[in-house]
């Protein structure tokens, strides 16, 4: 297994695991925002959401239910990921502020905690394991793992598909925040605008209102995220029993002594292939 790979990637992961283009950092506000909102909403703005065709803004729909309780103190999902680039799995769970993540990423298997501030990278086979410091709370880290949504996205419709599911459709627009160094200029004369959008397009059971799958299209390329099981119940994360007899190793990212068949320019964070 290669460890600095999972420990760069789970890092990348974490921060935005099948959450594509969703959210860029300075929509935390945002997130705030429609999380408080979302909480003070009534049982009667529920009810008007569980028929497709009646939600007629973002605070009525199962989307923003859905999110309310990623949002929560615990969660457990499991996902597939399609996309024209690569096929990827996910099983995520969250409780206590812990948080426990075992993926497939581009052909990498990983098995991953954070435990009290503490992200463990795990080597089930050799009984090994990784250690590294994170400085985010795991809280920031729940609307991007189960692609919530923010007071940023526009509701757009919501309709019944041919196969019966409830589907709500949004939109975002991002800027890109290009940073330009003192005494440069952006020659915009072309074009008045550099933003991009997604739509997300949600798919609920029509019975159950439970989440199914997850469609991000952005720049004609479209993403689907499989949902196989979601819930907020009975969930709890603690390293594995036997954890007290697995070695730690480590690496010495600042020499040429790293223990995987990769090089790793420190100063740029660039990797490179030998």
């Amino acid at each position: 297994m290669k460890k600095i790979t999972a420990l760069l990637v789970s890092l990348i992961m974490s921060c935005a695991v099948m959450a594509g283009c969703s959210d860029s950092s300075s929509s935390s506000s945002s997130k705030a925002d429609s999380t408080s909102k979302a909480e003070t909403s009534t049982a009667a703005d529920e009810s008007t959401a569980s028929e497709a065709g009646t939600a007629t803004d973002l605070e009525d729909t199962l989307t923003a239910q859905y999110t309310k309780k990623i949002q929560g103190e615990s969660l457990a999902i499991d996902m597939t990921v399609a996309s024209e680039y690569d096929n990827s799995s996910a099983v995520v769970e969250i409780a206590g502020g812990n948080m426990h993540m075992k993926m497939n990423f581009m052909g990498v298997d990983m098995d991953i905690y954070n435990i009290d501030g503490v992200m463990y990278t795990l080597d089930s086979e050799s009984k090994t394991y990784y250690t590294v410091d994170m400085e985010e709370s795991i809280d920031d880290f729940k609307s991007e793992i189960g692609y919530g949504i923010n007071d940023s996205y526009k509701f757009i419709s919501s309709e019944t598909t041919d196969d019966g599911l409830i589907c709500e459709t949004f939109e975002n627009t991002e800027d890109p925040g290009i940073e330009l160094e003192s005494g440069v200029t952006l020659d915009t004369s072309d074009s008045d605008d550099y933003s991009f959008t997604t739509t997300f397009k949600y798919y609920f059971n029509a019975d159950t209102k439970d989440i199914v799958k997850i469609e991000t299209i952005s720049d004609g390329s479209t993403t689907t995220v499989t949902v196989n099981s979601f819930t907020t119940e009975n969930v709890e994360v603690k390293l594995p029993d036997d954890f007290d007899s697995w070695t730690e190793q480590s690496f010495d990212m600042s020499t040429d002594d790293i223990p995987y068949d990769a090089e790793l320019d420190v100063e740029s964070g660039a990797e490179s292939a030998e």
